[in-house]
Formats: C-alpha cells, sequence, structure tokens
C-alpha cells in the first residue's frame, strides 16, 4: 500500500508538514476525498482516505477546529493535505493526523495523486528513468559527481551528497536545507564508520537526521539527508543517482603516476570552469586542442564556455580575455 510520506514525495514534494506526527506519515492511503467547504460542511470519509481541500477552509478558523470538524463524523482522514494559491500560516494543531500544505489546485493535487494511487510502480519507474536521463545528461556537460547529484537534488528538494575515499566530493542542500548540510557534512565521518558492507537501511543520526546511502562503487557512496524520513520516491531516485555515478567514476581515468612532477601550468586549480578556461587560452581559442588537455569532451568544453560567458562575462576565444587569463595564471605561479 502507498503510505501518505510515499504520496507527498511523489506528487509534491514542495509542500510542506504544518501540523501532526512524523509517524503517522506511515499510514497506507486507500482513497482519496476532496472538499471546499468549510466546517461543518464536511464530507463523510471512509477508513484509510486522504482529504484534499482548499486552505479556505480554515479562513476565519483554526486547524484545531477543522480536525475537531473530521473527528465529528466519525472517522478521522489518514491525513489533511490543504492548497492555496497564496503561501499561507497556519498554526499547528493538538493532532496526530498529518496536514500537509501546497500550492495549487485541490482539483490538479487530487488528479495527481490518483493517478500515483492507481498505479504506483509505473509511476515510480517512469520517475526513475528521467532522473537517469537528467543525470546522465549533466554528467556529459561536466563530468564531475556534482553534476548529477545536483540535478537529483533540485529534482527532489532532498540533500544530496557524494563521498569518495573518506572525502565529500559533492554537497548538494535541498532549498532552505543549508543547515541540514551543515549537520550531515558534521556527521558524514561517523556516518561512513557506522556503515555496513552494503549499507542501504534508513538511519537517523543522533541529531535528528534522516540519512539513505548508496553504494557506488568501492569506497564511494551516494547520500540522501533531511529532516523528514524518506519515501520511495527517494530510494528510487538515489538508486538511479547511484547508477549514473558509477559509470561516471568507471569512466574517469586514473591520474597518471607522474602527475605530481608535471609543470604548474598543467596542474588542475580544483575549479573545472578556471582550468578550462586557462586551457582554452593557451590553446589560442582552439576547441579539440583544450579538451584533450583536460581529459574531457570537446561538448564539456564547449558548455563550462557557455556557461563562463553568460555568468561572468568571459570567453577565452576573445584576444583580450585570453590575455587577462594567461598574466593572471602567470602572476599566480
Amino acid at each position: 500500500m502507498t503510505r501518505v510520506l510515499d504520496l507527498w514525495r511523489a506528487v509534491d514534494p514542495e509542500s510542506r508538514l504544518v501540523s501532526g506526527s512524523i509517524e503517522h506519515l506511515t499510514r497506507s492511503v486507500r482513497g482519496i476525498a476532496r472538499t471546499r467547504a468549510a466546517p461543518p460542511h464536511l464530507p463523510l470519509l471512509r477508513e484509510g482516505e486522504l482529504l484534499v481541500a482548499d486552505a479556505a477552509v480554515v479562513i476565519g478558523g483554526t486547524l484545531d477546529s477543522l480536525m475537531d470538524a473530521l473527528h465529528e463524523t466519525g472517522t478521522a482522514p489518514v491525513a489533511v493535505w490543504l492548497t492555496s494559491s497564496e503561501v499561507a500560516q497556519l498554526d499547528p494543531a493538538g493532532d496526530a493526523v498529518p496536514v500537509l500544505l501546497g500550492a495549487g489546485s485541490v482539483s490538479a493535487r487530487v488528479a495527481a495523486a490518483e493517478r500515483h494511487l492507481d498505479d504506483e510502480v509505473a509511476q515510480l519507474g517512469a520517475f526513475a528513468s528521467g532522473v537517469r536521463l537528467a543525470g546522465a545528461e549533466a554528467a556529459l556537460a561536466d563530468p564531475q559527481p556534482s553534476a548529477p547529484a545536483g540535478v537529483v537534488a533540485a529534482r527532489l528538494r532532498r540533500g544530496v551528497a557524494v563521498t569518495i575515499d573518506g572525502v565529500l566530493r559533492a554537497l548538494h542542500p535541498r532549498p532552505a536545507g543549508r543547515a541540514l548540510a551543515t549537520r550531515f557534512a558534521a556527521a558524514h565521518t561517523r556516518l561512513l564508520a557506522n556503515r555496513t558492507e552494503s549499507s542501504t537501511a534508513v538511519r537517523r543520526t543522533r541529531d535528528g537526521l534522516w540519512v539513505l546511502e548508496r553504494p557506488i562503487v568501492s569506497g564511494a557512496s551516494a547520500w540522501f539527508f533531511d529532516d523528514l524520513p524518506p519515501g520511495r520516491i527517494d530510494e528510487v531516485g538515489i538508486d538511479a543517482l547511484a547508477i549514473t555515478l558509477r559509470a561516471l567514476l568507471r569512466r574517469r581515468a586514473p591520474e597518471p603516476s607522474g602527475s605530481r612532477n608535471l609543470p604548474k601550468s598543467a596542474r588542475s586549480s580544483g575549479d573545472p570552469m578556471h582550468d578550462t578556461l586557462l586551457a582554452v587560452a593557451r590553446a589560442n581559442g582552439r576547441i579539440a586542442p583544450a579538451a584533450r588537455s583536460l581529459g574531457v569532451h570537446r561538448n564539456t568544453v564547449l558548455y563550462r564556455l557557455r556557461r563562463a560567458h553568460a555568468e561572468l562575462g568571459i570567453d577565452p576565444r576573445r584576444a583580450a580575455d585570453a590575455l587577462g587569463l594567461l598574466r593572471a595564471a602567470d602572476g599566480g605561479e
């Protein structure tokens, strides 16, 4: 059966929990009911139904009055999902029934929820395919673990991290979740020390952070983290990310044994954008030689050049920009 948490995460992860118990999010949803009427004109609910309503039903009242009116019908919903065209501020109710609040209309929310309930497996499969495709495109444009990890973080609204050999190589907080990313960064060494050989279970840190891990290759893992437990769509998403990262890490060429003896001009600065701009400048604006010196595809170089032009106004194919980059590099070295 589909849990409240699974439906919430799959249909609209931007909705937020404004009241109720996190433990009740594991209840199964057996159907959807809707209403636009305010108390006491509320529908009779069958057991296991999720009630979707316009947030206007609580205008002039409180969540407590709404919950009291629902209980008077003889059955309580497994959860209440309120929709609003604008951000509403609602005080929590003294009730364990979860209350979610998100943007949109009642009809659109019900339609999306019913589609997911009708065939959760197909919905999750389509989502996994989309995540793998988006992750692969990001990895092709920028073959660093942070690129596909960032795409998945944006899609799932979860914090996403990648660790390789005990080092955080990518850390993407979800919107309004930078404090959670700081907590994960502080805890990840301890999490690595306590993991098993095939650690896939959901864990909760002592400061209340929920984490989900997937091994990628030996010594590397992908992580989701948040202050709420993960749903099935999160498990699908981290599996898709792990597949993309596994292919990416296996394709990356090992560092040459003599790389430490290379001249400074050939060393990486740790900033792929800066390295690309400098490589194109040194190649007199030619893309193919720059791509070979960086060990990346020419499309990756073109992608970074477009970003540099849009974000920084720099194009090393222009003589003035190339000269400025080369002078700055020579001065720093």
